[in-house]
Formats: C-alpha cells, sequence, structure tokens
C-alpha cells in the first residue's frame, strides 16, 4: 500500500530497526515522503526507504487514495459553495 509520511510538524519521520520506539534508528525520513508500505505489525509499518528496510508508526503516515480523497472532497466543497453563489446571483 502506498502511505505518505504525515507528521503533525511538517518534521521527519524515525525509521526504526525494529518495530518499537527505543530501536535503533536507521534514517529520518522527510514529510511529505511517498513510501511502499509492505506489512503492518501492531502500531507499525514495515518500509524501504534508501535501500534500508525498517519500521515507522502507523500514526505518521497516511494512505495516498486518503489523501487523494481527502483533497477531491475539499474541492467539491469549494465548488459546490461556488455554484451555489452563483445561483443566487442569477436568481435575482
Amino acid at each position: 500500500m502506498k502511505v505518505t509520511v504525515n507528521t503533525p510538524n511538517h518534521g521527519t519521520v524515525n525509521l526504526r530497526e525494529n518495530p518499537t520506539i527505543t530501536s535503533k534508528v536507521l534514517a529520518q525520513i522527510p514529510y511529505g515522503t511517498e513510501l511502499e508500505a509492505t506489512t503492518y505489525n501492531g502500531d507499525w509499518a514495515k518500509i524501504t526507504y534508501q535501500n534500508k528496510n525498517g519500521y515507522i508508526m502507523n500514526k505518521f503516515l497516511t494512505s495516498v487514495e486518503t489523501s487523494n480523497k481527502s483533497d477531491l472532497q475539499r474541492i467539491y466543497n469549494s465548488l459546490s459553495n461556488t455554484l451555489k453563489l452563483i445561483e443566487e446571483v442569477l436568481k435575482k
């Protein structure tokens, strides 16, 4: 499944050797990086980044499909509101 790094402060997230917060940090992955999650282990997803296999906490990942749906929903809502305003002006 394709995922995107999504940290609250738009910073990096640690790629860890094992699925624990005390495990060795293999790399820091920037906000917005698109990755492929191969497996899930509880609160962790296994991914490969720059030829390193490791784990990232799921809470710092967003599926690409979910992101695209959210973007489309915002666009739809904006267009819907614009059309309502145009309809009101045309009625006058």
